[in-house]
């Protein structure tokens, strides 16, 4: 009766093993990554990240802006007594270099009169000014905040999908542990009813009695364990449908993992983006201190503005006159003062020149001095405390380092350890299926050891997932 529950039990094990090939890792992970709701809303945050930077790095172009404005004059309001029409067109051109270079054509006005004596002026003129600054304005600052961002993004993109992965390979190990047991307990269960049976048919105990009543309570106990056992499998192969959006139908082929590592020496990426946040704050510090030019309610660092305009005046009236002038200026602002130049030529189409000279400068005082030292003694302690949190990342870095090295070394101890079990388990099943041959033993002996046989192939499925799952954790910290 017992070897006939075994055999039965084994039959269990080999379908259980069969099922086991339905389809290879790899293919159940691609098709959780088609399926998740999970991974759709990883890339897509992936996606608006990478947009939001791309809208970072768009260089700008040469800017155009086109204005005027055209207006009417009655005669009967004006000395000259003549209706006319006046124009005053203009076209800024800002090109896209650090001084914002700007090119400006128009006219102060185009007027005509709308009688019949055709009497005209035009006053058009051409202009350039060009802004050198002396200090980086805050391009740095961006620049180092950029590539902060880049790479947060990518690391946060790549943990989730390792994170999503590993949650597979430990949920089908979970599985496969709970069948493994399940077996183990059916075994359990077959062993304990053989031993009532051949104590009934030996009669070294009978109903009623107390060693029987004790061997029907371990009896309970293990099916008790069995139904524990076979609930814990239903809830995880749901939490399998869940995470996988496919019902469980075993694990066939299991790549080997990866498990080399290396330690680097710059740390992993949470490291690097701590380096790039020290940086950031001496450079916010930096600029702060470059930014010492105020205007109105914001900070500048010093600037100086140089430019310069040709143009001409021509009127048709009565008489005919026609001036020509050129222009220079130059403005140069730092700390709480600015003071300027320019210089004005107008030549007469009699070749008379009227020269002309302007010097400009102002100054303020600081009223935010106060306020102004608080705020860099700020600046300073976020610099301090950036340095340590950088200290606190790489700490952290080296000891998740050493964990993930001694969990490896301890896997591959394992691993090793059960290679040497499983080849002393097939020992036992060829020396047993010998035995039995001979006479020696009888066939739920023989059954026994199969079984165990059996079981190794779960547990070298189980310890495959524990492998992938300490690669992908090397691989987050080799980001």
């Amino acid at each position: 009766m017992g070897n006939k529950r075994l055999i039965g039990l084994i039959g269990i094990c080999l379908l259980a093993l069969a099922s086991l090939g339905a389809a290879d890792l790899d293919t159940i992970v691609d098709q959780s990554k088609q399926n998740s709701s999970t991974i759709q809303l990883i890339e897509l945050s992936k996606q608006n990240s990478d947009l939001s930077v791309a809208m970072g790095e768009v260089q700008e172009t040469t800017g155009i802006e086109v204005s005027g404005d055209l207006s009417y004059k009655d005669g009967a309001l004006v000395s000259s007594g003549k209706d006319s029409l006046l124009l005053s067109p203009s076209v800024v051109i800002t090109l896209p270099n650090d001084g914002k270079t700007k090119i400006t054509v128009g006219a102060n006005s185009i007027s005509r009169s709308l009688t019949n004596d055709n009497f005209w002026s035009a006053d058009p003129s051409v202009g350039i000014s060009h802004t050198i600054t002396f200090g980086d304005s805050g391009d740095i600052l961006s620049d180092l905040q950029l590539a902060k961002q880049k790479l947060e993004i990518d690391q946060t993109y790549r943990q989730r999908i390792y994170d999503f992965e590993s949650s597979i390979y430990t949920k089908i190990s979970e599985i496969v542990t709970y069948e493994m047991n399940l077996l183990n307990a059916e075994k359990d269960i077959l062993i304990q009813k053989t031993k009532i049976d051949n104590a009934l048919k030996l009669k070294t105990t009978a109903v009623g009695s107390s060693t029987f009543r004790n061997m029907e309570l371990e009896l309970a106990k293990l099916e008790n364990s069995k139904s524990s056992i076979q609930q814990k499998l239903v809830m995880a192969k749901t939490q399998y449908m869940q995470l996988t959006g496919m019902e469980w139908d075993g694990v066939g082929s299991i790549r080997q993992a990866d498990l080399s590592f290396a330690f680097m020496p710059t740390g992993d990426t949470t490291v690097i983006t701590a380096a790039l946040e020290l940086e950031i704050a001496k450079e916010e510090l930096a600029l702060r201190q470059r930014n010492t030019v105020i205007s109105g309610n914001s900070r500048t660092v010093p600037s100086l503005t140089v430019g310069g305009s040709t143009g001409l005046s021509y009127t048709e009236a009565i008489a005919t006159t026609l001036f020509y002038e050129l222009g220079a200026q130059a403005l140069y602002s730092a700390n709480n003062f600015t003071t300027g130049a320019s210089v004005n030529l107008d030549i007469s189409d009699s070749g008379a020149i009227t020269p002309s000279l302007t010097i400009s400068g102002s100054w303020r005082n600081n009223p935010t001095i106060a306020n102004d030292v608080l705020e860099i003694q700020s600046l300073q302690n976020n610099i301090t405390i950036a340095g340590i949190d950088y200290q606190e990342a790489m700490l952290d870095y080296q000891i998740n380092a050493n964990q993930l090295e001694a969990d490896i070394l301890s896997h591959q101890l394992e691993t090793e350890q059960f290679e040497q079990t499983a080849v002393y388990r097939q020992q036992v099943l060829d020396e047993a299926l010998q035995a039995f041959a001979k006479g020696l033993i009888t066939q739920t002996e023989v059954d026994q050891a199969r079984l165990d046989a059996e079981l190794t192939t779960y547990e070298r499925t189980i310890y495959a997932l524990e492998a992938l799952v300490l690669e992908n954790r090397a691989k987050a910290l080799q980001l």
